[in-house]
């Protein structure tokens, strides 16, 4: 089991700090008028704290607070810098009236023998699931697709749902042999393999390399991966991204089982690949210039899976049909968020690119979070706990399967949150976990917040749009996205903490204070250490989307007085006071 170690903020000496404006905007809960707050928290005057109310540093300006019976404060300092990638910005806090704050506990669990999993995890010696492979491969290859755009919608009839080709195609029938090139490469490049078609539903039609290591999956699997594709992960992702396109026209999305896939693992890796959707797919084999085709595609909407070898026939690497069945429905539901997102951008909403990889990823990783909701008997926005989950076995098997791997991805993400952000431009598994969390708490906030519409609709609107990332998040959740992180930083510590914060301070779904008490661990099981403030001063640094965080105490009568100073163009900083008990 991983275990989340406490990351403390290294005091260091830092020169040549400049005032810089550091201001907190976009949430009444941040100014003078927050619930519980008096006097001016932003200067010229001591401000006094209740449970739950929060202040903003800004200027560089000192915030005093004056507690006649005391109190615990948690102060979190984020870089809201949106614009790019950029560096870690330094910081200073000084501070005087303080003292070492008191331990915060988290809520009780109900332990029980049910056990709860953090994806991430795994038994001595097997291997972890490799999701960033499909990334890696669509990136490498983005560079040669990039140009087909246009001529690739040229073969597109006129504009409606799912984008269908002018050609007809009757669906394959089992036991038809179909060819597919399982190549690696985007267009270039062919390498045949023969399939036999195992199983046909209303959208999924399952076929088999027969190439395929012997002594896997039976005729009834088959027409089992083919009946849950039709009646749950089709509707569900639909539902929540979009109908796809269907540039064979035969009306079905492929399931191809391949050991091309399991080519892909060396023997004896620490991680395996488990399939993947390939981008070059979407587009069509000839054109009327040479250039303009893309002769290596499948011209088919399909996931390449991995396929059963009991006897590691391929590679030396044993995978049996339990471990191959266990992993292929969350599978699917993710990388058909691919699917319908890539070929919505290219035939649908004519985009100019794909979506960038953390926020494509971070969408496909909802959709795993709602194969859970949906298994699972649950909804969002429940604040599910540790006891709600071993409630029903139904729940355990569906976070397990379909939840826990975003859980173990959030816990590294929270485990050095300094280091890691939402939009950081890379696809390491603590980005991926940041990014699906900020996505549930944007969405959350939003359908809550504004009463906008279902949550669908936010899915569908990031999308079925023509922009990518940062720009995307923007035109669906506001403008001022950083206010929104800011915001987001704050929750992660102080949800199911600070009970009577404001909502902006809260994450609905999840009480992950709970979970990670059940799921183990060090710090109490939470991986987000905050660092004790002392008396005097502290530095740090936070990258673009990260956030520092640090406890103190006011004594009973006592005054004290916090600044946040940035170092030189660190005016993206945010600090926010929020007073926990």
């Amino acid at each position: 089991t991983m275990r989340a170690t406490a990351r403390y903020l290294r005091v260091t000496a830092m020169r040549a700090w400049a005032v810089s404006a550091v201001v907190s905007v976009g949430c009444s809960s941040h100014d003078s008028t927050s619930p519980g707050s008096t006097g001016s928290p932003n200067g010229g005057g001591s401000s006094s704290l209740a449970v739950g109310a929060s202040a903003a540093l800004a200027n560089a300006t000192a915030l005093s607070l004056s507690q006649s019976a005391g109190g615990e404060f948690l102060l979190v300092v984020s870089d809201t810098l949106t614009a790019g990638p950029g560096a870690a910005t330094g910081f200073q806090i000084s501070a005087s009236g303080i003292a070492a704050p008191g331990s915060i506990s988290a809520p009780s669990t109900t332990q029980s023998p049910s056990a709860l999993r953090v994806g991430l995890e795994r038994s001595a010696g097997a291997p972890a699931l490799d999701l960033s492979y499909g990334s890696r491969l669509n990136a490498s290859v983005a560079r040669r697709l990039r140009p087909l755009f246009l001529t690739a919608r040229a073969g597109v009839s006129a504009p409606r749902a799912g984008a269908r080709f002018e050609r007809a195609a009757a669906p394959p029938q089992v036991g038809d042999l179909l060819s597919y090139n399982v190549s690696a490469s985007a267009c270039d490049s062919v390498v045949v393999h023969p399939a036999r078609v195992v199983a046909v539903g209303t959208t999924a039609l399952v076929a088999v390399d027969t190439l395929d290591p012997p002594d896997g999956f039976v005729a009834a699997d088959y027409q089992r991966f083919a009946a849950t594709f039709d009646t749950l992960v089709y509707p569900l992702d639909v539902a929540n991204f979009g109908i796809p396109t269907d540039i064979d026209a035969n009306g079905h999305v492929v399931l191809l089982f391949t050991r091309a896939v399991n080519e892909l693992t060396a023997r004896n890796s620490d991680s395996y690949v488990g399939g993947f959707f390939f981008a070059r797919d979407l587009f069509p084999t000839t054109a009327a210039v040479a250039a303009d085709a893309c002769a290596g595609s499948n011209d088919a909407e399909m996931f390449y899976l991995l396929a059963p070898d009991p006897t590691g026939l391929v590679n030396g690497n044993v995978r049996t049909p339990g471990f191959v069945d266990s992993l292929t429905t969350s599978l699917v539901a993710h990388e058909f968020q691919h699917l319908i997102n890539g070929s919505r951008r290219l035939y649908v909403n004519n985009a100019d690119d794909f979506e960038v990889v953390w926020l494509n990823e971070g969408l496909s990783h909802i959709a795993e979070e709602l194969l859970f909701y949906r298994q699972a008997g649950l909804t969002p926005r429940q604040n599910i706990n540790a006891p709600a989950l071993r409630a029903s076995r139904a729940a355990v098997d569906a976070f397990n399967a379909d939840q826990s791997a975003n859980a173990g991805r959030y816990q590294l993400f929270l485990s050095a949150p300094t280091k890691s952000s939402p939009i950081r431009n890379d696809d390491s598994l603590s980005t991926r976990g940041a990014t699906w969390d900020l996505l549930r708490y944007a969405a959350d906030r939003k359908v809550q917040g504004a009463g906008s519409g279902s949550e669908a609709a936010v899915w569908q609107a990031l999308v079925n749009s023509t922009t990518t990332g940062v720009s995307n998040l923007r035109a669906v959740f506001g403008s001022d996205l950083g206010a929104l992180l800011r915001d987001w930083s704050v929750s992660q510590y102080a949800d199911d903490v600070a009970t009577s914060a404001s909502a902006a301070f809260s994450q609905p779904s999840w009480n992950w204070h709970s979970l990670f008490a059940a799921l183990g661990g060090g710090n109490g099981g939470f991986p987000l250490a905050a660092s004790t403030l002392t008396a005097g001063g502290v530095s740090g640094s936070a990258i673009p989307g990260g956030s520092a965080y640090y406890r103190f105490a006011i004594p009973a009568g006592g005054a004290a007085s916090i600044t946040l100073s940035a170092a030189t163009g660190g005016s993206s900083l945010s600090g926010v006071v929020l007073r926990i008990r």
